[in-house]
C-alpha cells in the first residue's frame, strides 16, 4: 500500500502535475534563488517603521483675544483682580511672586506657593528659562523685583503677554 502512493507520487511529479518539495515557486517580486547576482533595477522592500510615517504636528491653542473687562474697577481686594485677570485672559492660574520664591499674591489654587518656590527663584537665576505650560515675566513694583508666573497650556502671542503685565501693574498699583 504504501509503495504504491509512493510510486503513483513520483509519477505525477514526472509529469509536472505537482510541484517538487524543494522546487521554487513563482511568488511576485521574489527572485530566484539561484540568481543571486547584482541587478541594480530591482529594490529591496524595507519594513516600514511606524516612526518613519510622518505625522501632522498639532500647535498648541492660541489664547482668544480677551475683553474690555476692568480688573480693578468694582474689585473688593487684590485675589478678586488677579481672579478676574485670569477669567480675562483665559489662564489657568496666576501668580506674583518675590524673587526668593515667595507668594505675593495669587489668583487661588494649589499650586501657587509651589509655583512662586520653584519659578520665583528660577527667573531671578535665568529669566529666559522656558517651561512648557508656564509664562514667566518679570515686574518691579515699588523697588521690589517681583515675578509673573501664568499658567496656560495655550500659546500666548506677545501683545497679549504685554496686556498681561500692563494690567497686573494696575491691580498692583491699585492695591499695594
Amino acid at each position: 500500500m504504501i509503495l504504491t502512493a509512493a510510486a503513483v507520487v513520483v509519477l505525477v511529479r514526472r509529469k509536472g502535475r505537482l510541484p517538487a518539495p524543494s522546487a521554487e515557486r513563482n511568488i511576485p517580486g521574489m527572485q530566484k534563488a539561484q540568481n543571486l547576482d547584482y541587478r541594480p533595477g530591482i529594490k529591496p522592500v524595507l519594513p516600514v517603521s511606524p516612526k518613519s510615517i510622518p505625522r501632522q504636528v498639532q500647535k498648541p491653542g492660541v489664547l482668544p483675544r480677551p475683553g474690555d473687562t476692568s480688573v480693578t474697577e468694582g474689585m473688593i481686594d487684590i485675589t478678586t483682580s488677579l481672579r478676574t485677570l485670569t477669567e480675562k485672559y483665559s489662564l489657568d492660574q496666576f501668580t506674583i511672586a518675590t524673587a526668593d520664591g515667595l507668594v505675593f499674591a495669587s489668583s487661588g489654587g494649589e499650586d501657587a506657593q509651589d509655583d512662586a518656590a520653584r519659578f520665583g527663584e528660577m527667573f531671578a537665576n535665568d529669566p529666559l528659562t522656558e517651561t512648557p505650560g508656564v509664562v514667566l515675566f518679570g515686574l518691579d513694583h515699588k523697588g521690589s523685583d517681583l515675578v509673573g508666573i501664568i499658567r496656560t497650556n495655550l500659546r500666548i502671542p506677545g501683545d497679549v503677554t504685554s496686556m498681561i503685565e500692563r494690567d497686573t501693574k494696575d491691580i498692583l498699583n491699585k492695591w499695594i
